[in-house]
């Protein structure tokens, strides 16, 4: 007797991805994709094995992202992260349970971020280093350690890292990865040097 898929037998009818989604557990996904969605949920994040049904993050797991990978969209496919169900997240007085972050790929160490969960209130966040599994030649360790140089504190930029990168190697990193990487490097600058929440408090600003 064929063994029973239990996750797809409770996965629930939708066309995006839900809590509910991943009561079995936490899961990382690739994004391969990211659209414009509607005023309630401006965002639609595609991923690798979607099935046409994409995670559509709350303002709190956009505020991560943003933070960590930067403003620009575009730079974040390629990139993964893992999300959980966190049955503690309410809308409005009720609690229903929602998607959180707890790891993204681009860090090497734990970053904490103070995001607003709820209006007019804070908490702190700490989003978790995610080591992509299956590392199975030189591009990969190449890329850890630009992801290394781009969150900063090791005296050498992006651009000097850059340059020292084989063509052969730069081509199976593939054009767009120069760009994710300036953006990261961005986006832990703001958090190192500035206020380390600023890139939150215009996010929070901007979405309310």
């Amino acid at each position: 007797m064929a063994k029973i898929d239990i996750r797809r037998a409770i996965a629930p009818k939708s066309d995006q991805l839900n809590a509910d989604d991943l009561l079995a557990g936490p899961h990382t996904i690739r994004i391969n994709g990211v659209r414009e969605g509607s005023a309630e949920q401006p965002v639609h994040v595609f991923f690798d094995g979607d099935n046409g049904r994409p995670w559509k993050p709350s303002k709190t797991a956009l505020r991560c992202l943003v933070a960590i990978w930067g403003d620009d969209p575009d730079r974040w496919v390629g990139m993964s992260l893992t999300i959980y169900t966190d049955p503690n997240v309410r809308f409005g007085k009720d609690v229903v349970g929602g998607i959180r972050v707890s790891a993204m790929e681009g860090l090497s160490q734990p970053r904490t971020l103070s995001l607003t969960t709820t209006r007019g209130k804070r908490a702190p966040t700490t989003i978790q280093p995610l080591k992509v599994e299956a590392k199975k030649g030189p591009a990969d360790q190449w890329k850890e350690r630009l992801f290394g140089v781009a969150e900063g504190g090791k005296g050498i930029s992006v651009a000097d890292a850059w340059a020292k990168v084989p063509d052969t190697i730069r081509d199976e990193l593939g054009a767009g990865i120069y760009d994710q990487l300036i953006a990261l490097e961005a986006a832990a600058k703001d958090y190192r040097e500035n206020d380390p929440n600023a890139a939150v408090d215009a996010l929070n600003e901007s979405l309310g």
